[in-house]
């Protein structure tokens, strides 16, 4: 499959689930209650809610293909005969298998119209956003991380105030002809109160995320991933313009709500009147087209927004594709084209021969094809940088030792292989591995064989 291939079912993966979960939140938090005039809206917004709950179950399911076919690096057949073991055997296999799981039961929930269940569908469908953020980026640096903490929340305020604009323009003001002027002044007066909160949630952990993937405010323009989360901002900031006219234009002209948001009112057309010059006020009657209109340019927008999230998931981070490094005197640092990687390695400790079935299971355990791929093998495509194993067995046995248990020994620069300090970006594995362990893992290590480039820390 290609990147693009790839990135558009991420795409739209993640905008479905937007839809879903603002569309829940809409209907039991912004909707008011009660009001037989909304029924219809209710209706068709749970029939898109179960319509997007179904077409989430297709992407994941493509998903685990796309995913597994990266891994085998084989055809697209080869991909389908190896999902079994992927599920069964593979961490993105059981995230990706669970999601599918709760999707159906979500879908199952989103059919009933009874609250308390309409909330658990909410809140499974939260859960489902959880493993975006375990199977993304975010996760590069472990599962139980502030990082994919920060993702799950920036993604559940993106998705209730972009998803909820999404129901708006899908399910709610289609029909808005049929709707009272204070009725659709209170829609979008709550909706608007929710948006702000969101939109501070999504700054405050989008600037995190950034800083996190990053690293170095000049990547924002050097790499390609900065590239894309300007346009990205850009794409928000356009959003929130759109949605401060409604807010603070057109939203006060359906009810009489002018006295609560006259101080924002009178912000937002001063600095329209700067930008823009004067221009006539929108007549009552004109007022719920233009809601709508405004609404629906809003729910562009933020298809665009989701174009953007789903290239920055395919797209390497910044941190790995621009290298600053910083000097460390105590370690020793080599390149590619000095010295021999360790296939000539002087005082070190030639281990005694281990298992490699055994060490093939301690290299799976440890997830080290996070970092390094081996061809041949059917373990998962890495999701860092680190070197290609393949053909790690021409090395030294005593190197292969101390590459695990002291990576910083000796260090070879590159981007990816270590961080700001200029240390090495391996994890330290002395409390994790036993010495049996640990001898059976360099003797698979040393079962791969070949020759090719040195070996990296």
């Amino acid at each position: 499959m290609t990147p693009v291939v790839s990135g558009l079912v991420h795409g739209l993966g993640l905008m479905v689930l937007a839809t879903v979960i603002g569309g829940l939140v809409l209907e039991q938090m912004i909707l008011p209650a009660g009001l037989p005039e909304l029924a219809i809206a209710r209706a068709r917004l749970r029939r898109w809610i179960t319509g997007c709950l179904g077409v989430l179950v297709l992407t994941t399911l493509a998903e685990l293909v796309i995913r597994t076919q990266a891994m085998s690096r084989g055809p697209l057949a080869a991909a389908v005969a190896n999902l079994p073991e992927v599920v069964r055997g593979t961490h993105l296999g059981a995230l990706l298998t669970a999601r599918v799981g709760a999707v159906v039961l979500a879908g199952l929930l989103s059919l009933t119209t009874v609250a308390v269940l309409r909330a658990l569908c909410l809140l499974i469908a939260l859960g489902v956003a959880l493993t975006l953020s375990l199977t993304g980026h975010a996760a590069n640096w472990g599962d139980v991380t502030p990082s994919v903490a920060v993702d799950w929340t920036h993604m559940i305020a993106a998705s209730a105030w972009t998803g909820g604009l999404l129901g708006l323009a899908l399910a709610v003001l289609p029909g808005h002809a049929a709707l009272s002027p204070p009725v659709l002044g209170a829609v979008g007066r709550r909706f608007s109160r929710l948006a702000g909160l969101c939109l501070l949630v999504v700054v405050a952990t989008g600037i995190y995320n950034a800083w996190s993937q990053l690293g170095v405010v000049s990547r924002l323009w050097t790499t390609a991933y900065g590239r894309v989360l300007l346009a990205k901002v850009a794409l928000v900031v356009a959003l929130l313009w759109v949605g401060a006219v409604n807010r603070y234009v057109v939203v006060p002209q359906l009810s009489d709500d002018r006295a609560r948001a006259r101080f924002g009112m009178r912000l937002f057309r001063v600095a329209r009147l700067v930008l823009r010059g004067p221009r006539r006020g929108v007549r009552a009657a004109a007022a719920a087209v233009r809601l709508s209109t405004y609404v629906t340019l809003e729910a562009s927008i933020a298809l665009a927004v989701f174009i953007c999230t789903a290239a920055l998931g395919e797209v390497t981070p910044g941190r790995h594709t621009a290298f600053e490094r910083k000097p460390a005197s105590h370690v020793t640092n080599i390149t590619p084209s000095q010295g021999d990687g360790g296939s000539r390695v002087t005082g070190t400790v030639t281990p005694p021969p281990g298992d490699a079935a055994r060490g093939r299971s301690v290299f799976v355990k440890l997830q080290c094809f996070r970092c390094h791929s081996v061809r041949g093998e059917r373990v998962p495509a890495p999701s860092r940088p680190g070197p290609d194993l393949t053909e790690v067995g021409r090395y030294h046995a005593g190197y292969l030792l101390e590459s695990i248990m002291n990576p910083n020994a000796r260090i070879v620069d590159g981007p990816g292989y270590t961080d700001a300090r200029g240390l090495s970006t391996m994890p330290d594995y002395r409390e994790k591995l036993t010495v049996t362990e640990l001898i059976d893992l360099v003797a698979y290590l040393k079962g791969l064989g070949g020759a090719s480039e040195p070996a990296r820390n």
